[in-house]
């Protein structure tokens, strides 16, 4: 049965020490029947500038733009017919930005490669109802992430809506998945019903909303070292030589195959991330 780890990378999978990443990538190189998978707010060129570090792994598929992107980790072209599905009802960066432009401490990210999405900095006291409200008029979702960041999507995309899309065209089941993260923009993920995992240092509101939830692992450990604690406490990976602090066990009763229900959520959700 193949194995999958859907994970995020900036305070994930790119989180820990060196040695903690080179383990990883080194055990990932010795089971390629553990498919690596990104799931990441960065654009994709971003994420081409990732797969230069030679402790990442290289991806069979990535989702990036907050779920807006879908392309082949071989040669990173376009999953057309799932990426034109998750931007369905997109009106377009300049129609967008033309209609949040009158919103104080809306800060634009022109550093930011953008594709499918409208990304920009906001402050907190600036998170109001009539900004939301806006967004929703254009027909569009949105995301606050890490206290700071602001992303205007399609009303269909998100990082657990193209990973379940994703997951129907290839027959992945949820026992099949592993899915990683650290904030709240990660949190679509976690509503799939697959195995899942928390890393250290995770933004609180995401344990919060996570809270109870007996699929969830938690280690104690940053990014890559928790991936690799919750991948052998799985039983995908054997145990390492090398000692690492256990990860909870997984509960009872979570290798059934329920359906992956993450549909389209609301417009008017929230997500948090430290980094992107």
């Amino acid at each position: 049965m193949s194995r999958i780890l859907v994970t995020d990378l900036d305070g994930t999978l790119l989180g820990g020490s060196p040695d903690q990443r080179r383990r990883l990538r080194d055990a990932l190189l010795r089971h390629p029947e553990v498919t690596p998978v990104f799931a990441t707010g960065r654009g994709l060129a971003s994420v081409r500038e990732v797969l230069g570090d030679p402790l990442v792994p290289r991806p069979r598929w990535i989702i990036a733009d907050v779920g807006a992107t879908v392309v082949d980790g071989a040669d990173l072209t376009p999953v057309a017919a799932l990426q034109e599905r998750l931007r369905a009802g997109w009106p377009g960066a300049d129609r967008v930005r033309a209609a949040l432009d009158r919103f104080p401490g809306l800060a634009y990210q022109h550093d930011v490669v953008q594709d499918g999405r409208c990304s920009y900095h906001l402050a907190p006291r600036h998170l109001t109802g009539g900004l939301t409200g806006a967004v929703e008029a254009l027909g569009c979702a949105w995301v606050y992430s890490g206290g700071r960041y602001f992303d205007v999507l399609p009303p269909r995309a998100s990082k657990g809506n193209a990973l379940r899309a994703l997951a129907g065209r290839l027959a992945w089941r949820p026992e099949q998945l592993l899915v990683a993260g650290d904030s709240l923009n990660d949190l679509s993920l976690y509503r799939l019903g697959a195995h899942a995992v928390v890393v250290g240092g995770a933004e609180p509101a995401l344990l919060t909303d996570l809270a109870g939830d007996p699929r969830v692992l938690r280690p104690d450990l940053p990014g890559a070292a928790a991936i690799h604690a919750a991948l052998e406490a799985l039983g995908w990976l054997p145990a390492d030589r090398e000692p690492t602090a256990p990860a909870a066990p997984a509960a009872p009763g979570t290798s059934g195959a329920p359906v992956l229900n993450a549909g389209p959520g609301p417009c008017g959700s929230r997500a948090g991330s430290a980094g992107r």
